[in-house]
């Protein structure tokens, strides 16, 4: 097995695992004993009453509190049915007599001390609830008003900080210095690590500029800078442009980590070395958000005039983020800021990232495709004003609480604008991509280039919601100063909620949706295999395959919606009785629609008809084209498409002239006057009939026959019986046939008697009878067939361009083998001008042909020939031709089939020949593979 087919394997059987097992491991857990949380609660209880408890102490509380709560109510849930079911056990035994049996009396003491048990444990776990629901109540309470006093303490202002301050600032370097000294390891000591980091920082800058250099010189020498923009040379360009300071604060940060005991954030001088290599990740990132390739480019009236300034002011407002960083340590932007950094410090650096998140915003509004998120941007303008406003009047907490808010908040939506951006870029090159890898993906999810891509949408459907969901999840842990609302929110996601008597659990709900997602991919993987790799080397046709497949859709589609349902904790139980309704309403309303879903699934499996079939149903005839589930799809010869219900086909009568054999039988009545020859009558009939080019007139088939059938009232009624090779070909067989019968009945004088009537004259006694006037008999002449000087024919074309080599390609066309997985499903054929090709198509159809032209590894052309004893056509024979082209490393093929007449006879031969093309295509692509477009 390749590596990365066991990778897949093993991938996918972890996430089964995490997704189906985690819920039956939740339900392994050890009940809880009653007693031990409501110990703890009491503690709680005590600890709130005799300390004075602080915002990370409550929201410890807090948490224990709604754990506490969950384990009780889950233990009621469990408690609860077990005492119903021991009440009516017991009550079913309640009516023993004196006589009963010992055993069933104990039985029935038994139960009523299990039912005391039961209830005594229901009762303490309802009492943990209410009393944890108390202090749950009580200490929220006292979180939130310690976090109004916090976010509302006033300090000193602005202006009183930088008066008092230059006492302060005197201190700076002492302190700089102080933190800036790390405890450095034996033999090492602070002189030594200084020369160490100027070394390792000199050693970064240069591995910088040299990467940088030569980057640059591949750029130009591969013409990128003056060629379209290419992901693969945009993509590591900024890295190589940033290269001096990535390495340079990588080189730090590795001296001081193997230099020094316990490196960490706290530390100034790490921040400092973190803080290097932070910016240049920024401006990596910058570069990539602002380039041609970004979404930002889509953005309209932003590229290229905007890119500079704009990049400016992400990069000015980067260094406020990092600066943040490095003053105020690594818990600067936590959700309920409780830093103890010196208050100017702090003030500055709040005014710092206003000002430089102000400078940006403020220029986004000239770009003319973010006009319309004013909204947007006034909100945030709001935001900084107000934090602006709250800092100069000393409420510092609360200014800081709005600056990270906002900070955050930018990144998220940044992000989320990224995350978007990726996911439409990579549907829509899995969707339309022509390259090998959105093939292959396509292959996995069971969409080939002509099905639907609704499988497709819905895994982008499914991670568009997952990206929002996390977005808004996000704001409210980054909003929420309390913890509460997150708190909650998490508790309603595990725990659920309860809409009227249902009950609703998110968490439960999203992985009945990542099951049904992951089992719909796998049925598209299942249908992929049992397509190209099991039912390919069996003994079917391709519409049997195709059956086979579409029935392993729908069965792996109804396996993943139960699946689903069953992971997300909908009980079946009550579908059940849903299904019964729904039964009932099909039974009224919807038998029409479900009479036509087990039509189609009848006809998938008993196949009376398949897909190229000539049938006639009612009054409608054509060309099966495609059988769906509910309806099928009749092509008439009007070119018009006609879709017939299913129930129709499987409870109506269905003529199907081409079942088990393409040919038929015509039987045209033909009259003739009293008095003629039969014998000559018998003879021109027969000799018609086999002069036809439809007319089977070899051996394979019985002769043509004319029968004398019976004396009529006006004519010797004779019957011609033919058959024809194509029966859809019928109407202009007998048509062509009456011609020439016709025609040769006026050569040899035999006429065509009309219905002879008497007509009775009443004339009066007086009048004069006018003699009648003779009627002179017209001059029978014969009429010379119409022959159409402009031979016209009709021709097809495909091309398909494949990525393999020009001597694959040549072998897939003149290899036995080969050409049986794709173009026939029975076929010989000798590689050599004048050699035989005969071939069995896979709707039956046989073709007899000789190689014409023969050119490896370029060119290949056969005509096939006319059946043994007929003439040439009038066109000349049909041509089919493939030609193939190199193209570095893709080889483009060039099928062409010219030479058809283009008239009503040969219109079922041309969309037999087009149908078959078309999907030989299909499986030419598959097999050749990495095939970039068709």
């Amino acid at each position: 097995m390749p590596l990365r087919r066991a990778f897949g394997l093993a991938l996918a059987s972890l996430i089964i695992g995490v997704v189906f097992l985690s819920p039956a491991f939740a339900q392994l857990e050890p009940e809880i004993d009653p007693t031990v949380p409501e110990e703890r609660l009491d503690e709680i209880e005590a600890e709130l009453i005799n300390s004075t408890a602080t915002q990370e102490t409550l929201a410890r509380f807090r948490g224990e509190i709604e754990r506490i709560s969950a384990d009780a109510l889950a233990c009621k849930e469990t408690t609860d049915p077990v005492v119903e079911r021991l009440r009516e056990q017991r009550e079913s035994l309640k009516d023993l007599g004196p006589e009963a049996d010992a055993l069933l009396f104990d039985q029935y003491v038994e139960i009523g001390e299990q039912l005391n048990d039961a209830q005594s444990r229901s009762v303490l776990c309802d009492q943990i609830a209410v009393k944890a629901d108390e202090l749950l109540a009580s200490v929220t309470a006292e979180l939130e008003t310690l976090t109004s006093q916090y976010l509302l303490r006033r300090g000193d202002s602005v202006a009183t900080l930088v008066a008092n301050g230059s006492r302060e600032i005197g201190e700076w370097p002492q302190r700089i210095r102080g933190g800036m000294l790390p405890d450095v390891k034996a033999p090492l000591n602070v002189t030594r690590l200084l020369w160490l980091l100027i070394i390792a920082g000199i050693v970064g800058i240069i591995g910088g500029v040299f990467s940088r250099v030569k980057f640059e010189q591949w750029y130009q020498k591969s013409g990128y800078n003056s060629g379209p923009p290419v992901l693969g040379a945009l993509l590591p360009k900024p890295f190589a442009t940033h290269a001096p300071l990535l390495l340079l604060g990588l080189a730090l940060l590795a001296v001081l980590y193997l230099a020094t005991n316990n490196a960490s954030a706290a530390q100034p001088i790490v921040r400092v070395s973190a803080a290097v290599f932070f910016y240049g990740l920024a401006c990596v990132a910058i570069d990539w958000t602002t380039g041609p390739l970004s979404p930002s480019a889509q953005v309209a009236g932003f590229y290229p005039e905007h890119v500079g300034p704009v990049r400016l002011r992400l990069r000015v407002f980067a260094s406020a983020v990092i600066v943040s960083f490095v003053v105020l340590g690594g818990s600067w932007l936590s959700i309920t800021p409780t830093m103890s950094t010196d208050p100017l410090v702090k003030s500055l650096t709040i005014i710092v990232l206003c000002l430089s998140l102000w400078f940006l915003i403020a220029y986004l509004g000239r770009v003319r495709g973010l006009q319309r998120y004013r909204v947007v941007r006034l909100a945030a303008f709001l935001c900084l004003a107000t934090a602006l406003i709250a800092l100069v009047f000393g409420f510092q907490n609360f200014a800081s609480y709005l600056t990270h808010g906002l900070v955050r908040t930018v990144f998220a939506l940044l992000a989320v604008w990224l995350l978007l951006w990726l996911v439409f870029l990579s549907f829509e090159t899995l969707i339309e991509g022509k390259g090998v890898a959105g093939e292959r993906i396509r292959a996995l999810f069971g969409n080939t280039d002509s099905d639907s891509r609704t499988g497709i949408g819905l895994f982008q459907l499914a991670a568009d919601l997952s990206i929002w969901v996390s977005f808004a999840v996000y704001l409210v842990y980054v909003w929420d100063s309390t913890g509460l609302y997150f708190s909650q929110l998490q508790t309603i996601a595990v725990s659920g909620f309860s809409v009227g008597e249902i009950k609703l659990v998110p968490a439960s709900i999203l992985r009945g949706l990542a099951a049904f997602t992951i089992l719909l991919a796998v049925t598209g993987w299942v249908k992929r295999l049992i397509d190209t790799r099991w039912l390919r080397h069996m003994n079917m046709d391709r519409g049997a395959r195709d059956a086979m497949v579409t029935l392993t859709g729908y069965v792996g589609f109804i396996v993943a919606l139960l699946t689903a349902f069953s992971v997300a904790g909908i009980d079946l139980g009550g579908l059940a009785i849903v299904g019964g309704a729904l039964a009932l309403g099909i039974g009224f309303g919807l038998q029409a629609i479900a009479s036509n879903f087990v039509s189609g699934l009848i006809l998938l499996f008993e196949r009376p008809i398949k897909a190229g079939d000539f049938v006639t149903v009612g009054e409608t005839e054509g060309f099966v084209r495609r059988i769906r589930i509910r309806a099928t799809d009749i092509e008439t010869l009007d070119n018009q498409n006609v879709l017939v219900p299913n129930s129709e086909l499987v409870s109506g009568r269905v003529t199907n002239w081409v079942l088990r054999d393409p040919q038929g039988r015509l039987r045209i009545k033909v009259g003739v006057a009293y008095g003629s020859d039969t014998e000559l009558v018998k003879s021109l009939i027969e000799q018609v009939g086999r002069d036809h080019e439809d007319v089977i007139s070899d051996g394979r088939a019985p002769a043509p026959r004319a029968l004398f059938m019976g004396f009529g009232d006006s004519s010797l009624d004779f019957e011609l019986r033919v058959r024809i090779r194509r029966i859809e070909k019928r109407y202009t067989v007998i048509s062509d046939i009456n011609f020439a019968i016709d025609r040769v009945f006026r050569e040899h004088d035999i006429e065509i008697p009309f219905p002879q009537r008497d007509l009775h004259l009443i004339s009066m006694p007086d009048s004069k009878a006018a003699a009648p006037t003779p009627v002179a008999k017209p001059e029978r002449k014969a009429t010379a067939p119409i022959v159409d000087d402009d031979d016209v024919t009709r021709s097809i074309r495909h091309d398909v361009t494949v990525n393999c080599t020009l001597e694959r390609a040549w072998t897939a066309l003149t290899n036995q083998e080969m050409l049986q997985q794709w173009y026939a499903r029975d076929i010989n054929i000798a590689a050599r001008i004048g050699g035989p090709l005969t071939a069995t198509l896979p709707d039956g159809t046989e073709i007899d042909s000789t190689i014409d032209i023969f050119m490896p590894p370029r060119r290949l052309r056969w005509a096939e020939l006319t059946p043994d004893g007929e003439g040439p056509l009038p066109s000349g024979p049909v041509y089919e031709e493939i030609t193939l082209q190199q193209d570095g490393k893709s080889v483009t093929i060039r099928i062409d089939v010219f030479g058809i007449p283009a008239d009503e006879d040969w219109e079922g031969y041309y969309r037999r020949k087009e149908a078959h093309w078309e999907s030989s295509v299909v499986e030419l692509r598959k097999l050749l593979r990495g095939s970039k477009s068709g």
